[in-house]
C-alpha cells in the first residue's frame, strides 16, 4: 500500500461514533494485550496550549537524555506529523505498517461483534503500535477532543496536564466555561499529578474538586507567576516566581506572549516529574523546542497561526498590541466556530489590509458571511478570495513593510504550508 493510499483510507473514516462510550475501543485494546500499559504516559489536555506544551516538554525531557515519543493531533500537512520519536517523523512505511495493522485487527474484532473504529480512535492504536518496542522513556499524549471520552484516557498516566481552558467545541463539551473543565479534567486519574493553570475564569475550582475526588496532587501556576522580561524580534526572555519553583533567565523561540505560559506548564511538569533536573537543562530544552503552527515565522515577516478559537485570538491580539508594528492579515476559518467573537477581537488590531478567504476543509465557513462580520467592526480595507492559495499570493504581492499573519484554523495554516513554497 502507498502512503498516499493510506491517507485516502483514513481520511474516509467517520470522525465520530454513535456511542458515548469508550467500551468498543477498549474491547480492541484487550486484543492488543493492553500496548498502553507498557508505555509511561505524560497525558495533556485542555482548550489551547496543548500541542506547544507537548513540544516544550518533550525537548526538555529529550535535552535531559530520555528517548521520546510524541502523539498529537491535528497534523497540518501529513498524517505522519502526528507520531514522532524523539521528535522525528515516523517513517512512512511504518506508519503505513502501522495503519495495516490497525485494518487487520478491526477485522478481526468485527468478526467478534465489536463495533468500528472512529478517525481519532484508529490513530491512537496506530500510535500506540509504532510507539511500542521502541525502548521509548516517556510517551507524551495529547487529547483529540476534551478528555472524558477522548481515546488516549485509556493511558495510565504518571502526570497530567491541563492547558488553557476556553469556549470551543460547544456543541460537544458544553456551554459553559465549567461544563468545558469537567469534560478536560476527565483524564484526572486517581494518585497521578495534574499540572495546570489557574486562569480565574471558573475552571480551576473544577479541576481541583476532580482532583480532590481523585486524591490527586494539584500543582498550579497563577499569571501572576511568570514576569516576561524582554522581547526581541523572534525571543521571550521570561521568570518563573511560583511558590513550587523559581527560576530566571528562561528564553524561548516565538513572538506570541502565550508561549510563555504553555513554556511554564512544562517547565512545571518537568520539575514534578524530575526534581533534581537543573535549570541548565530547562534552559536549552526551551530554546530548543519547535513547533509548527504556533506564531510560527515562514518567511521574514510572514506567520501562520492556527488560533481558532476566542480564547486563542484573546492572545494573540494581547501579543500584537504590545509591539510597534503594523500587520496585514490572511484570515479563514471553520464554519463552527465563533468566528463573530473572534472577529469582534480581531477588530480591535489596526491591520492594513484583510484578506479574507475560506479552508478547502468541508466546515470552511463563507467568505461573504466572514466578510459581512468585518464590516461592521473595521475600517480596514477588506479583500475577499475563495482560494487560499490566491489570497496568499495576492497578500504577498500586496505586503510592503507590514507583516503577514495567517490566522483562523490549523487547517489554514496547512494550506498555507502547502503552497508557500510557491511564492516564498
Amino acid at each position: 500500500m502507498t502512503y498516499e493510499t493510506m491517507e485516502k483510507e483514513i481520511g474516509e473514516i467517520p470522525k465520530f461514533g454513535a456511542k458515548a462510550s469508550l467500551s468498543n475501543l477498549n474491547a480492541y485494546l484487550e486484543l492488543m494485550n493492553h500496548p498502553e500499559r507498557n508505555l509511561r504516559v505524560i497525558h495533556v489536555a485542555g482548550t489551547n496550549g496543548k500541542g506547544s506544551v507537548c513540544a516544550f516538554l518533550e525537548s526538555i525531557l529529550r535535552e535531559a537524555g530520555y528517548r521520546t515519543a510524541l502523539f498529537t493531533s491535528p497534523h497540518l500537512v501529513k498524517i505522519s506529523e502526528r507520531f514522532r520519536i524523539n521528535f522525528e517523523i515516523c517513517r512512512e512505511e511504518d506508519v503505513v505498517a502501522a495503519w495495516l495493522a490497525v485494518k487487520k485487527l478491526v477485522k478481526k474484532g468485527m468478526d467478534q461483534n465489536l463495533g468500528p473504529l472512529t478517525f481519532f480512535e484508529v490513530l491512537f492504536l496506530m500510535a500506540l503500535i509504532l510507539f511500542s518496542g521502541k525502548d521509548v522513556d516517556y510517551c507524551i499524549m495529547e487529547t483529540g477532543l476534551g478528555g472524558r471520552l477522548d481515546a488516549t484516557v485509556l493511558c495510565e498516566p504518571v502526570l497530567c496536564i491541563l492547558t488553557s481552558i476556553s469556549f470551543d467545541h460547544m456543541a460537544i463539551l458544553g456551554d459553559t466555561i465549567e461544563k468545558i473543565a469537567l469534560e478536560k479534567a476527565g483524564i484526572i486519574k486517581k494518585n497521578t499529578p495534574i499540572i495546570t493553570i489557574d486562569e480565574k475564569n471558573g475552571a480551576f475550582p473544577v479541576i481541583c474538586r476532580e482532583a480532590k475526588e481523585n486524591n490527586a496532587p494539584v500543582f498550579s501556576l497563577n499569571y501572576e507567576d511568570l514576569s516576561i522580561l524582554k522581547k526581541s524580534e523572534n525571543y521571550i526572555d521570561f521568570s518563573i516566581n511560583s511558590r513550587y519553583y523559581k527560576v530566571s533567565g528562561l528564553r524561548i523561540k516565538s513572538r506570541a506572549d502565550y508561549q510563555v505560559e504553555n513554556a511554564a506548564l512544562a517547565v512545571l511538569a518537568a520539575k514534578i516529574l524530575l526534581p533534581h533536573i537543573s535549570d541548565g537543562i530547562l534552559k536549552k530544552g526551551l530554546l530548543g523546542m519547535i513547533w509548527e503552527g504556533r506564531m510560527e515565522a515562514i518567511a521574514k515577516g510572514v506567520y501562520v497561526d492556527g488560533a481558532h478559537n476566542t480564547g486563542a485570538v484573546r492572545q494573540i491580539v494581547k501579543t500584537l498590541s504590545g509591539r510597534e508594528e503594523e500587520w496585514t492579515l490572511l484570515f479563514a476559518v471553520c464554519e463552527d466556530k465563533d468566528y463573530s467573537g473572534m472577529i469582534d477581537l480581531l477588530a480591535q488590531v489596526p491591520w492594513k489590509r484583510i484578506y479574507i478567504t475560506r479552508i478547502e476543509e468541508t466546515r470552511g465557513a463563507s467568505v461573504e458571511e466572514v466578510r459581512q462580520c468585518f464590516a461592521g467592526r473595521t475600517d480596514s480595507p477588506l479583500f475577499e478570495y475563495n482560494i487560499v492559495d490566491a489570497a496568499f499570493q495576492a497578500a504577498l504581492h500586496d505586503r510592503k513593510e507590514e507583516n503577514l499573519l495567517c490566522l483562523g484554523s490549523l487547517y489554514l495554516v496547512g494550506e498555507i504550508k502547502r503552497c508557500v513554497k510557491k511564492y516564498l
